[in-house]
């Protein structure tokens, strides 16, 4: 790499979004560090308006095929909120339930599919030699594991319908959940070894950098509930959070950035193990105590680990949930509209998700504000970057091109859903 010039890695492919990295050095300091993302707008926000309460979540659901239950989950929260609605506490399991599914095959489609083959060198899946293709045949069954969940208690597995603002429509037969069951115990062993995968590649690629961290930290380590927590210490209420969220339009980008009391800061699993390991499943944490792993770390790459040790918190959560459940009938609570503002509050997959609705007294949304995991991590990655990057200096492009690839890779963003994206055409100045 020049110590002066610029790169660009243009047109980031088969990711969920479009965007371009640009960076400027000079000296070998990196004076210029752009995330560009140039997805077009999709106005979410704007084509709730107007809308009942009861369509919202239905709506915002469909805004990522990833984690449709997780904005599920948050709108829901909100309305909830706004309308003095409580729940049952065979709801509060199945919600935890459903949102456990989606966060499995979530997890597991970025380590295996994504993040692996960087580690073992290679290009993408289809490159695994034969000892190294049992790690597909990990995924796919882990993924089958927590597909079936979302898909029995939603009703289908992209965009559920069974899942709604009360309770559900529908509720599982308990012989699909013990059917579910015995999936997951079947799958255990191999989250056991997936974290042990990702433990072995902890020494191979180390970059640190102090920042603050944000989760929904609560004593089930719970992603649907919870109080918001700080790595200084701090704590927020859900409906007081937004007072401290400042969302600005970064010049380049078509997505925002977000500061939080004007500091940019990380959101994810590394987050939520750095704020509330001690409420992981016993299976989860004694893993963290055999394989001496340190958490709290600043190490950006334990963000992949602690996917591993959600995955497998996640596999004895709902274990342990289905196993409490005795499923009884009920109907959805009835939800009686007011003129109110509500704030939901959940953690997707990527990092703690914000809904905000303002309802009329019928019940129809006057304004939305969404806030993604994604758009509060950009700020972050490019911090990261413009520290990482001189260090690279003295390697050949390609490696140096690999290196950005799995920083920006760790943070699991949604614009990065390729095995290998990074396409860079470098420039010289003048």
């Amino acid at each position: 790499m020049q110590k002066n010039g610029c790169f660009s890695i243009k047109e980031i492919t088969k990711v969920e979004g479009h965007a371009n990295l640009e960076v400027g050095l000079k000296n070998g300091v990196v004076e210029k560090c752009e995330l560009q993302i140039y997805e077009g707008q999709r106005f979410f926000e704007n084509m709730v308006v107007g809308r009942q309460f009861d369509q919202v979540p239905l709506i915002t659901s469909r805004i990522c095929g990833l984690c449709n239950v997780s904005h599920l989950n948050t709108a829901m929260d909100a309305v909830e909120k706004a309308f003095r609605v409580e729940v049952s506490e065979q709801t509060e399991k199945l919600r935890d339930l459903a949102t456990n599914g989606e966060f499995i095959k979530s997890h597991v489609l970025h380590l295996f599919f994504l993040v692996l083959p960087d580690y073992l060198g290679k290009e993408s899946v289809l490159d695994f030699d034969e000892k190294e293709q049992k790690y597909v045949q990990w995924a796919l069954n882990l993924k089958k594991a927590g597909t079936e969940i979302v898909k029995l208690l939603g009703g289908r597995i992209y965009q559920t319908v069974g899942i709604r603002p009360g309770g559900f429509t529908v509720l599982p037969r308990q012989a699909d959940l013990d059917k579910a069951l015995e999936a997951l115990e079947a799958q255990r062993q191999t989250a056991v070894e997936t974290v042990k995968l990702f433990a072995s590649f902890k020494d191979r690629f180390l970059f640190k950098r102090k920042t603050e961290y944000l989760a929904l930290v609560s004593p089930e380590y719970s992603f649907v509930k919870g109080k918001l927590l700080f790595s200084n210490g701090s704590t927020v209420e859900d409906e007081g959070m937004l007072r401290h969220v400042h969302e600005y339009i970064a010049p380049y980008s078509s997505a925002k950035q977000t500061d939080f009391k004007g500091k940019a800061l990380r959101v994810g699993s590394l987050a939520r193990i750095n704020l509330n390991k001690k409420s992981l499943e016993a299976s989860a944490r004694e893993m963290i105590k055999d394989l001496k792993l340190k958490f709290p770390s600043d190490e950006i790459y334990y963000n992949n680990l602690a996917q591993a040790l959600e995955l497998l918190h996640l596999i004895d959560s709902s274990i342990r949930l289905i196993g409490e459940l005795k499923l009884r009938q009920e109907t959805p609570v009835e939800i009686k509209p007011r003129e109110a503002t509500g704030v939901g509050v959940t953690e997707a997959p990527r990092g703690t998700l914000y809904h905000e609705y303002s309802f009329d007294s019928q019940g129809f949304v006057k304004k939305a504000n969404i806030i993604v995991p994604t758009n509060q991590n950009n700020h972050t990655i490019e911090e990261d970057l413009k520290e990482f990057i001189p260090s690279l200096l003295n390697l050949p492009q390609e490696k140096a091109n690999l290196e950005i690839e799995k920083v920006i890779r760790a943070y699991d963003p949604c614009i990065s859903c390729a095995t290998h994206f990074l396409k860079v055409n470098w420039k010289k100045k003048p």
